[in-house]
């Protein structure tokens, strides 16, 4: 077979599609010759490749990044499933316009909800004919997995798990290496909570058996957590594996404690030369964290020795249980036997990260006032660059100056929460567009641009979105603006009762829209973290999101709208649920609201005011003073800055 029989060689793995135009397809001829040779050497008639990692995250690191490598798409959230002649990517309507333009023809691209996803064309296959589908199981939850083979048993389909990643191997060489950023204790001053009482407070509810939750478990039962952004605010650390997110790559299992001087018992599994050694000695002597290496916790869940952390209930002779949440992998299913496994739909712990202490949502407001100072230097610049003085300002360019702005901060956590979308002209009607590190477009007078960006502060993560007009808006440019705007306003004002869901509030943000027979494909907002994932759960602002929202959750407002090939709007803010009064005689189960955290003028230029409401027009005022009121005693030693909020 040639090469296909081992790897490309490291010359010809090289070349990422990182490194090159983010919407240019490359061939992948070479590179689906050798999987194809590797799964023939397994036996497999299609092999599964998701764009996950092991902890299913949104963000993986560079070495993870293997559907991307394999299919040039780079995307954050698609699937590719590679038969012996054929190839198909399937990704949701975020990426279709990015997918066909990067995919070579090697590829057939499925736009779900439009087409058929991933296991409804597995099944499809294997009705033809019985096929062995290889998967890496670290990479398929358990919760996803479970039900796709049940319907792929009548067909005598299977899933098969081959023992080594078919993808690394085809990787060969030239795979990035893993980060070696240290790992850090997160400091009380930021966390506003120790890790002790954290962890205590998980132990409690594990002895309780899951009281609250949806369903039960055996009193005592330990929990397996693989979800990072959970670790790292359980135990008070950060670290750099993961770009964008100061997170690490770990798993732990927390149990309740028969020991007297601790109401919890520990097992981090984590690299641990990433440990500083101030990270190390407060896991151990601080904490009580029994430290191991990362790839021991197959041997520690294989060999039963998780059993060992039950209390309570559980001692008296039953089986414990392992309680997980619904990102936990089928490759720990299959170490710890399936019956044993405990799925919690909503994890207590997300929960309670999610609404943030006093401590978190102080530091929060401050780090958006902070990232509101450099976004005014920014945009000052930016403006006066393009419109005043008629310079080519491209893409990456401005993107990259909105950076520099926010590291002249001794807060800055030295990283953006996200890979910048900073898009000109047809470029911003993709939601998530990539905008390339070379040759990106130049920002042009004609249409908006869209500035999405955040960074990373020790206090608070930034995501903001601001759509400007460096020239003449036309009327539909104005209108879709207006009606997007009309649709974050919706949101930013309500008033709804306890227990309302993100999905109960999704459609206020697209009514406006609705009116003139526009929509947005994407969710209106979601949860973010407090120098964590800037994408945080459980809640949201969309249509299939029933959780409740509570106090203190942060989450986004960012309606928007896109033509494809022409234009693209879009509004973030960040905003904190929080308790509020009302004039009623209604009852007493009590009303939340909004507290706007961003500090970020919104474009009166792009606004027909001739859509807008009174209520409306004065909101727009409101806002745009508060900022101005809040921002100009910190930029006045900026004159360029201080002139451009005065505009606003």
């Amino acid at each position: 077979m040639g090469k296909s029989a081992h790897s490309l060689s490291s010359q010809e793995t090289l070349v990422s599609p990182h490194e090159k135009d983010s919407y240019v397809a490359f061939d992948t001829t070479d590179r689906l010759e050798v999987l194809r040779g590797l799964m023939k050497d397994e036996g497999l008639d299609a092999y599964l490749i998701p764009s996950q990692d092991a902890h299913n995250l949104e963000y993986a690191a560079h070495e993870f990044h293997r559907l991307a490598f394999i299919s040039g798409f780079t995307g954050d959230s698609g699937t590719a499933v590679v038969t012996k002649n054929k190839a198909f990517l399937f990704t949701d309507s975020r990426y279709h316009i990015q997918a066909s333009q990067q995919l070579d023809e090697n590829w057939t691209l499925h736009k779900v909800p439009l087409d058929v996803d991933w296991d409804q064309k597995l099944l499809h296959l294997s009705e033809r004919r019985q096929m062995a589908i290889g998967v890496d199981p670290k990479l398929i939850t358990y919760s996803l997995a479970k039900p796709i083979l049940a319907r792929l048993a009548p067909t005598g389909s299977i899933f098969t798990f081959p023992t080594r990643n078919l993808v690394d191997v085809v990787w060969g060489t030239g795979r990035p290496t893993p980060s070696t950023d240290p790992i850090v204790i997160h400091p009380l001053e930021y966390a506003g909570e120790s890790a002790q009482k954290k962890l205590a407070k998980v132990a409690g509810w594990l002895s309780q058996g899951g009281s609250g939750s949806a369903s039960y478990f055996k009193k005592g039962s330990p929990y397996f957590i693989c979800q990072l952004d959970m670790i790292a605010w359980l135990l008070n650390l950060r670290g750099g594996s993961v770009p964008n997110t100061p997170t690490f790559y770990a798993y732990l299992i927390v149990a309740p404690s028969s020991v007297a001087k601790s109401a919890y018992s520990a097992t981090l599994f984590v690299e641990q030369s990433l440990l500083s050694p101030e990270a190390n000695r407060y896991l151990v002597e601080d904490l009580n964290v029994d430290v191991r290496g990362y790839d021991t916790v197959w041997d520690f869940l294989i060999s039963g020795e998780w059993e060992l952390m039950a209390q309570g209930e559980v001692m008296r002779g039953e089986k414990p249980e392992l309680v997980c949440d619904e990102q936990v992998s089928w490759a720990t299913a299959n170490a710890v036997g399936d019956e044993n496994i405990h799925l919690q739909e909503v994890s207590p712990i997300a929960t309670w990260k999610a609404q943030k202490n006093a401590t978190e949502l102080q530091g929060m407001r401050n780090a958006y006032l902070r990232d509101g100072v450099a976004w005014a230097e920014w945009a000052a610049w930016l403006e006066e660059a393009v419109q005043a003085k008629g310079q080519d300002i491209d893409e990456k360019a401005a993107a990259d100056a909105l950076v520099e702005a926010r590291t002249q901060s001794d807060m800055y956590a030295g990283m953006e929460a996200y890979e910048p979308i900073s898009a000109t002209g047809k470029n911003a009607a993709l939601p998530h567009y990539e905008t390339p590190e070379l040759d990106s477009s130049v920002i042009d007078r004609h249409t908006p641009f869209l500035m999405d960006s955040g960074g990373q502060y020790f206090d608070g993560t930034i995501d903001t979105t601001r759509t400007v007009h460096f020239g003449k808006p036309t009327p539909m440019q104005k209108r879709a603006f207006t009606r997007v705007l009309q649709g974050h306003i919706a949101i930013d004002t309500a008033i709804f009762p306890r227990g309302t869901t993100g999905a109960q509030l999704d459609s206020l943000a697209r009514h406006a829209l609705w009116k003139d027979g526009l929509d947005f494909g994407h969710g209106t907002g979601h949860g973010i973290g407090a120098y964590l994932q800037v994408h945080e759960g459980p809640q949201r602002i969309a249509a299939r999101n029933n959780v409740p929202l509570l106090p203190r959750m942060c989450m986004s407002n960012e309606p928007g709208y896109y033509e494809e090939g022409n234009f693209g709007i879009r509004i973030e803010s960040i905003v904190a649920v929080k308790e509020v009064k009302v004039n009623s005689s209604g009852g007493s189960q009590g009303w939340l609201g909004f507290e706007r955290l961003t500090r970020v003028p919104i474009d009166k230029r792009l606004v027909d005011f001739s859509l807008l409401t009174k209520e409306e027009v004065q909101w727009l005022r409101e806002h745009n003073n508060e900022v101005k009121a809040d921002l100009l005693p910190l930029v006045k030693h900026d004159r360029r800055a201080t002139k451009w909020l005065k505009r606003q």
